[in-house]
């Protein structure tokens, strides 16, 4: 998944299973490794971090393609790991933007070195295609499935 605009560019790429031994326990057989990589204002950062489980892929590839739609019931998405998760901006009204916030493994090394903020980047959704963004993480999750229940 890749989001860009003219300040920024942040991919996503799911990169295995964190455990990929593990085909049937509860929990950990779903996790995730995802691969973040930022490029901001002429700085380059990436990381890698086992941060979302397979469930929460999907959630957030509906949270996208509802965004996309106009049909979504939540402004903000969280998950398990509270390294990344997103919201619609402003808060209350019609939404112009996408943000994505970075914390703990997934924060810039260049970011503002108070772990207390958050470090976001933004996305206007008229630039963005984020059908093609839960489209690339569809295809990616396929090779990733869901192994037990949660």
């Amino acid at each position: 998944m890749k989001l860009k605009n003219d300040k920024c560019s942040l991919t996503l790429t799911l990169t295995g299973y964190q455990f990929p031994e593990l085909a049937n326990v509860p929990y950990d057989s779903n996790w995730l490794n995802v691969k973040l990589e930022l490029v901001h204002e002429g700085e380059v950062w990436s990381a890698i971090d086992p941060a979302l489980f397979t469930y929460e892929v999907n959630s957030l590839i509906g949270w996208l393609r509802g965004v996309s739609a106009g049909k979504y019931d939540e402004r903000h998405l969280w998950f398990t790991e509270p390294c990344i998760s997103f919201h619609l901006s402003p808060a209350e009204g019609e939404p112009e933007n996408l943000v994505v916030e970075l914390r703990h493994e997934f924060r810039p090394s260049w970011a503002n070195q108070d772990l207390d903020v958050e470090f976001e980047v933004e996305f206007s959704l008229a630039s963005i295609d984020l059908t093609r963004a839960a489209q690339s993480l569809e295809n990616q999750l396929r090779r990733y499935p869901q192994r037990t229940e949660h």
